[in-house]
């Protein structure tokens, strides 16, 4: 116990009269090492007596010192902690170590001063006659060649209508690559989709394509309410004369991207710059899914070719029977004298060109309207790609700014010198309310370097914000896109189907029309009526065929009487046909005899068995 005491009184000692009176550790340990070696550095090497000789020879060394800051040592007394019965326990290694402590896990940015607002004021943005309109449309048609002279090229200008502000203007390619590239520059955390190419000039399918792209680009512009409100997208969409849009041109290009936070522009005049955990997670799926996007797409990309490939040589193999076709028309025409046989393989031949003209339709859509689309989609994902790799050097100039000087605040809490804390100077007039609390002392100190790395925070925490906002964005334009876009394919789709049946139908009917006309007696066929058969029963077709059979040999007897007048080379033919009566009538009588007696017998075969049934059943019923 006297031991422990003993250094407790030791330990309080050096606290007053080392750390709180503002010197320096380091210096100090090095002044007890000249004494005694590398055991002077322990306080259990040093009696009472000696520990207070010492410190009263290093205050005597350090004197010219402590008389340039007179003031410090006065606060320094005031600011002493009030002594206690329970002193903290302190090691003596742990006060004079010099090695520098790890940061405390359990405390965040807001214990060690580095706090940040949920919103930054910031400049409100521009309110155009087009921020008035919320279903504002754009519309670019009616190319139209311009010869520029000798010395230049020709170009193309597009007539861009705009509604409801019934703006005409015209604009060639140029204009828009200027416009992309000054929006990129003062809005650089927009989401812009890509330009087309320019292509050549007397290419008209390629030009329409162009025109289409164009417009898709402008009022994806409309959709971003930032842009919308913007001067810049409002003189390019109503000044007429090329003359005051390149005055207008002078003005924008000097604009730049805005660097403080204040000088970004908003509709509301503020910024979020809020930083938590769930936003980081945020980023990190947005990263992992835009990634996963990208590889979709490329994998599409390489089917899409693979299909194109497919489908151009199905065409070319179809439109391979035309000339086999004609081949067989004009050897039937030259040897068969068949009408029948000719159409029908004009007809194939019609049949086949109709499949290659569906298959072509079908491959001109997918390669001109849906693969534009996938390589907007492309486009945007990679801006968002950019857009994250910002946001990770903003991330990573924080995190080292952080680092920094959460390891000097701790650094200069554990020496406890209050001159070196860079106090604001409000705060040392009260530095004797929070020198004694660790946190308080964490959140005073450094006043300057706090301010710079909140500013640092603050700039990552609006990067963090706005590529959520813009993901987001975009996430729902290309719902809505995704949605047009399969009602249109479906609709093409339909359309082209619709069509090929269509053509179908009418080549069929011109071959019925064909067989018609070659085969007339098959048509008679088909209109003669069948006259319906009547079910009777067996006495009348007897009664029938016995009356036939009677009025047959009468006639015969007649013909046999005439036929007596005549030559006499007829009567032996006479004689012989009425044998031959005689013996088919009474073949016929037999036959009927025969027939009516096996009814007879298959009767009296019926009445033997229902007897037999009867005597069966009367012996059973005795025998019960």
């Amino acid at each position: 116990m006297d031991e422990d005491s003993n250094q407790e009184e030791k330990q309080n000692y050096l606290r007053e009269n080392i750390l709180e009176k503002g010197y320096d550790v380091n210096e100090f340990v090095s002044f007890l090492k000249s004494k005694k070696g590398e055991e002077g550095a322990d306080i259990e090497n040093w009696s009472m007596e000696d520990l207070v000789e010492v410190v009263k020879e290093f205050v005597e060394q350090n004197k010219t010192e402590k008389t340039s800051k007179p003031q410090s040592l006065t606060q320094s007394k005031t600011m002493a902690p009030q002594k206690t019965n329970d002193p903290p326990k302190i090691t003596p290694r742990r006060i004079l170590s010099t090695k520098e402590p790890d940061t405390n896990p359990t405390l965040n940015d807001e214990d060690y001063g580095i706090i940040i607002p949920e919103h930054l004021k910031c400049q409100k943005s521009e309110t155009t006659e087009l921020s008035k309109y919320e279903n504002a449309t754009i519309t670019v048609g009616d190319p139209k060649k311009v010869d520029n002279g000798f010395f230049s090229k020709a170009y193309i200008n597009f007539l861009i209508t705009t509604n409801p502000l019934k703006t005409a203007v015209r604009r060639k390619h140029a204009d828009f690559v200027w416009l992309r590239e000054r929006l990129s520059v003062i809005f650089n955390l927009n989401v812009l989709p890509r330009l087309p190419k320019k292509g050549k000039v007397n290419d008209d399918k390629h030009i329409d394509k162009r025109m289409r792209n164009l417009e898709r680009f402008l009022n994806y512009l409309l959709k971003d309410p930032v842009i919308k409100n913007s001067n810049i997208l409002y003189d390019f969409l109503t000044i007429e004369t090329d003359e005051e849009l390149d005055k207008r041109k002078k003005l924008y290009n000097r604009m730049k991207t805005p660097v403080e936070l204040k000088d970004i522009k908003t509709l509301d005049g503020r910024i979020k710059i809020s930083v938590n955990s769930n936003k980081e997670t945020y980023l990190e799926n947005i990263k992992n899914n835009s990634a996963f996007n990208e590889t979709c797409l490329k994998k599409f990309n390489k089917n899409f070719k693979v299909l194109k490939t497919e489908m151009d040589t199905t065409i070319n193999r179809l439109l391979s029977f035309g000339p086999l076709f004609d081949k067989l028309i004009k050897i039937s025409s030259t040897y068969l004298d068949n009408n029948v046989i000719i159409e029908s393989y004009k007809q194939m031949k019609n049949i086949f060109i109709s499949c290659a003209d569906m298959l072509k339709k079908q491959n001109s859509f997918f390669y001109e309207d849906v693969k534009e689309y996938l390589r907007l989609l492309s486009g945007n994902y990679h801006h968002i790609r950019d857009l994250t790799q910002i946001i990770d050097v903003q991330k990573s100039n924080y995190n080292k700014v952080q680092k920094s000087l959460i390891s000097k605040k701790i650094e200069l809490f554990r020496k406890g010198d209050t001159n070196n804390w860079q106090l604001d100077p409000k705060d040392k007039k009260k530095i004797s309310e929070f020198f004694s609390n660790r946190i308080a002392s964490y959140q005073k100190m450094c006043f300057k370097e706090t301010n710079n790395v909140i500013h640092t925070k603050e700039k990552y925490g609006y990067h963090l914000n706005k590529i959520i906002f813009e993901y987001q964005r975009l996430r729902r334009i290309n719902t809505i896109e995704n949605k047009n876009k399969v009602f249109q394919f479906s609709k093409k789709q339909s359309q082209i189907a619709t069509d090929y049946f269509k053509t179908m139908g009418e080549i069929i009917g011109i071959m019925d029309d064909c067989i018609e006309k070659d085969n007339p007696e098959e048509k008679d066929m088909e209109q003669m009526v069948v006259p319906p058969v009547e079910i009777k029963n067996d006495e009348e077709e007897e009664k029938k065929e016995q009356n036939e059979i009677n009025t047959e040999t009468n006639e015969n007897k007649n013909e046999i009487i005439e036929d007596n007048n005549n030559v006499n080379d007829d009567d032996n033919k006479n004689v012989i046909h009425e044998e031959n009566k005689d013996t088919i009538n009474e073949d016929k009588k037999e036959e009927k005899e025969e027939e009516k007696k096996d009814e007879e017998e298959t009767k009296d075969e019926k009445k033997d068995d229902e007897n037999k049934d009867k005597e069966e059943g009367n012996d059973e019923s005795k025998e019960e």
